[in-house]
């Protein structure tokens, strides 16, 4: 497991790096069914399983690890 560490690119884009890497990016999105409300889509590179969904801005980093620790690239 090696520590992320996140770039932003504009206000609702982060790009996320594992050893230097661009692996993956972060997404903010308003909420269309809770207006003032948004979350925060993860996406990593070439990753089947698809985007993860996150409400609290908190929890980005954690999950954002998870989904790397169980990627068959960079796991």
């Amino acid at each position: 497991m090696s520590d992320i560490t996140f770039k932003r690119i504009n206000p609702h884009e982060s790009r996320i790096y594992q050893d230097g890497d661009c692996v993956g990016d972060v997404y903010r999105q308003d909420d269309i069914l809770n207006p003032g409300s948004h979350y925060y889509m993860i996406h990593l590179t070439e990753d089947w399983r698809g985007p993860k969904r996150v409400r609290d801005r908190r929890r980005i980093r954690e999950v954002a690890q998870r989904m790397l620790d169980t990627h068959p690239f960079y796991g």
